[in-house]
């Protein structure tokens, strides 16, 4: 699977589902097999429901938000994505893109980079992250 992000537009509340699906797949720099791949169907079913325009089943819609790491309102158009928003951005945008970077590693490499920091943190009297 790629683990390389792309830049997309985010979705919107106007996107129909099959839209909001294709950009934050996209978004994670998947294609439609890794997507799949994520969620237990085929590359075909997802491109179906990103080009027909049909809405899944909901345990199905609770996969793909859970693969895409977003809301199922999210996803549906009901809120928008509060990580596209345009609420303050981080002064340091290069740790914002390792942090992201962080989010596509396996969860245990990911518990072990968060130990990592959470110990350094305590060295320098800062509070816990996470």
């Amino acid at each position: 699977m790629r683990g390389k992000k792309k830049t997309a537009a985010p979705p919107t509340a106007n996107d129909a589902f099959g839209e909001r699906l294709k950009r934050f797949r996209t978004a994670k720099g998947w294609t439609q097999t890794d997507l799949g791949e994520h969620v237990g169907i085929s590359q075909r079913v997802v491109a179906y429901y990103e080009t027909e325009g049909g809405t899944p089943a909901p345990e199905l819609l609770v996969k793909f938000a859970d693969a895409l790491n977003v809301s199922t309102d999210v996803l549906l158009g009901r809120k928008n994505d509060a990580k596209s928003s345009s609420g303050p951005r981080p002064k340091n945008l290069r740790l914002l893109r390792q942090f992201e970077q962080l989010e596509l590693l396996p969860p245990e490499d990911r518990k072990t980079v968060m130990k990592m920091i959470d110990t350094l943190a305590e060295r320098t009297g800062k509070s816990k992250v996470g």
